[in-house]
């Protein structure tokens, strides 16, 4: 498992919508994606972003070596694409999005240089659901006890099937 913050988070709301930050990060997330794909060329690799994170992983994925197998978006605001099957690759996508958390209250929009588009919480988004029982608001998805860490961990570790979740949604 690696953690990673190798990019510069955005200051404030104008910033974050205009994802600069986002970009550069996801260029530099790819790049070492790479490096470790060469190093590991049998491994798979799981990305799991939260918020503003889950865009820089989501646009790193598009960039990113055949290992990359899945995407978690965890109260992402965006994807860098409309649609979860547009993620190049086939890679799985996956996404939580709790009901109270502040990121549903997002506009969904994309212009030239403004905002992400489809949350890939929403339904129409297409991304595999994963459950959030026992989450609050937007930072307690990988809390102890949640149904979300639970779920995020049988992603990356491989445990999963078509629909691992089941009737636990």
């Amino acid at each position: 498992m690696l953690a990673w913050l190798g990019y510069d988070p955005p200051d404030g709301v104008l910033t974050a919508a205009g994802g600069v930050s986002a970009r550069r990060g996801a260029a530099g997330l790819a790049m070492l994606l790479r490096d470790l794909a060469g190093r590991r060329p049998a491994a798979t690799i799981t990305l799991v972003g939260h918020s503003y994170g889950a865009l820089v992983v989501s646009l790193a994925a598009a960039d990113g070596p055949p290992q990359v197998t899945d995407v978690v978006s965890l109260g992402g605001v965006g994807a860098g694409v409309q649609r979860a099957d547009d993620l190049p690759g086939g890679r799985r996508f996956w996404a939580a999005e709790a009901p109270t958390d502040w990121i549903r209250r997002v506009p969904p929009v994309r212009l030239p240089g403004l905002g992400f588009g489809r949350r890939p919480g929403d339904p129409a988004f297409g991304a595999r659901p994963l459950p959030v029982g026992g989450v609050a608001g937007h930072d307690g998805y990988l809390a102890p006890g949640s149904a979300a860490l639970v779920a995020v961990a049988a992603v990356v570790l491989g445990d999963v099937d078509a629909d691992p979740i089941g009737d636990a949604r």
